[in-house]
């Protein structure tokens, strides 16, 4: 019996690092699957009331919420893109006021004069030249999105009568009651996350406007991405912004200082105050769970699968709640603040 145990565990161990693998292997087809899963969710509730309110097939009303994702996606993406060539055009400013904070440094330290000279065309360059061989594989990912996420769309109506007749027992009414909820709890966890991102990004936007700090809408886009990232995204785009905005402003440090006290209140009133209030318990997951599963996410899909750890991690968690046999495992993923009696059991209603 303990040998059966110990063989089960090993391979239940072997099974998680092969599927990382293949996950990993298979990132170009399976992260935009992925992504369109999660994004449909949030669109699906976009698409009835489009469909309801204009009374559109249902067809009709999905190409016209494409068309507004990717119009304003493609309007963003212009003012940032915009944003950026300014930024590398003013970068050797930046640079001389940059290397004018160092020198005090580096005389007391006694380090190389060289030490402040960096080379930024020439690593501006490089960059650029290892984006542009990676922007096929962007569109190649985006056209895949798009694809999978119409498709998700169009066969929503028909997912209770898959369900009906895949599982023709007794346990049918009970399996889509599960998914049903499940699919209700990420539904509404992404919606909010996405509003609480797009409201931090929309107040870096309007604030750096009225301030008059450069690049506003560079910083409100960054902020929206790195607001998906808990804690450290938070802090690592502050201290990204109020570096820059220290550099604008050299030699004054008032600028700094209002800028550091803005965002450092709008983080917490907006994810410590606002959030917790809209979601409830939950996000209640365990920090060390949030750290680890931002390291997995990232070696598996990089920069992306950092950005999707929390979205990802959380619908597991709501699907191992909503699953009896799986219902240990939410609670491990837990933080451990939310009481044992709080939460509902879809699967005994």
């Amino acid at each position: 019996m303990k040998i059966d145990r110990i063989s089960t565990s090993l391979i239940a161990i072997l099974t998680v690092f092969a599927t990382g693998a293949v996950l990993h292997i298979t990132a170009q087809v399976v992260l935009p699957f992925v992504t369109a899963v999660l994004a449909s969710f949030v669109v699906i509730p976009a698409v009835d009331a489009i469909q309801r309110s204009l009374r559109l097939p249902r067809s009709i009303a999905i190409a016209v919420l494409i068309m507004l994702i990717l119009g304003f996606g493609f309007l963003v993406g212009i003012f940032f893109y915009s944003s950026v060539s300014t930024l590398y055009r003013q970068m050797p400013g930046y640079m001389n006021k940059l290397q004018g904070i160092l020198k005090p440094w580096i005389r007391f330290f006694s380090l190389p004069s060289q030490t402040t000279e960096v080379p930024i065309p020439q690593l501006v360059g490089t960059y650029l030249l290892s984006l542009s061989s990676r922007f096929m594989d962007f569109i190649a990912g985006l056209i895949l999105f798009i694809l999978f996420l119409i498709f998700l769309l169009l066969e929503r109506p028909y997912t209770k009568t898959k369900v009906l007749r895949a599982f023709q027992s007794r346990m049918t009414t009970r399996i889509f009651r599960i998914f049903n909820h499940t699919a209700v709890q990420i539904t509404r966890f992404l919606s909010i996350k996405l509003l609480i991102s797009f409201v931090t990004g929309l107040g870096v936007l309007v604030f750096f406007v009225i301030y008059g700090i450069d690049f506003p809408i560079l910083w409100a886009v960054l902020t929206f991405f790195f607001n998906f990232i808990p804690s450290l995204g938070s802090i690592l785009i502050t201290i990204v912004t109020v570096g820059f905005v220290g550099l604008q402003y050299y030699p004054s440090m008032t600028e700094v200082g209002v800028v550091l006290v803005f965002l450092t209140m709008l983080q917490q009133i907006m994810g410590n105050l606002v959030e917790p209030k809209l979601l409830g318990d939950q996000l209640d997951l365990s920090p060390v769970v949030i750290i680890f599963s931002l390291l997995v996410w990232g070696w598996i899909w990089g920069i992306a699968g950092m950005f999707l750890a929390v979205p990802l991690t959380v619908a597991l968690k709501i699907t191992c709640e909503n699953i009896p046999y799986l219902h240990p495992i939410a609670i491990l993923l837990g933080s451990g603040k939310k009481s044992p009696g709080s939460d509902e059991d879809v699967s005994q209603s």
